[in-house]
């Protein structure tokens, strides 16, 4: 049975997102004034903070993102399900096995 969850999926693009966003983020982190007065204030940070800070564009790839990472995440629970794919482990999410044992 194939997975109905990969039709849209776009592997290329969600790598190339989730490579932009981290970048983006440690970016703002280090030269955002905002963003460091506020991390030092309380010593963490909320992704919604980040996100705020985004303009418009970074805004419209953050959607983009998000749709692909759920599509990725029912992706990853379909293949489980179906005793394919990572296993998962709570608090780690899916992660390839140390070894090729039957879980």
């Amino acid at each position: 049975m194939e997975n109905p969850n990969l039709e849209n999926w776009d592997e290329a693009r969600y790598k190339e997102l989730n490579t932009y966003f981290r970048i983006k983020i440690e970016h703002m982190l280090r030269t955002n004034p905002h963003l460091v007065a506020q991390q030092q204030e309380s010593g963490n940070m909320h992704l919604q903070e980040l996100v705020n800070e985004f303009d418009a564009d970074d805004r419209e790839r953050w959607e983009e993102f998000l749709q692909l990472d759920k599509l990725k995440l029912e992706a990853d629970m379909w293949d489980h399900l179906h005793g394919r794919g990572t296993r998962f482990r709570p608090g780690l999410g899916f992660i390839k096995p140390d070894d090729d044992t039957t879980w």
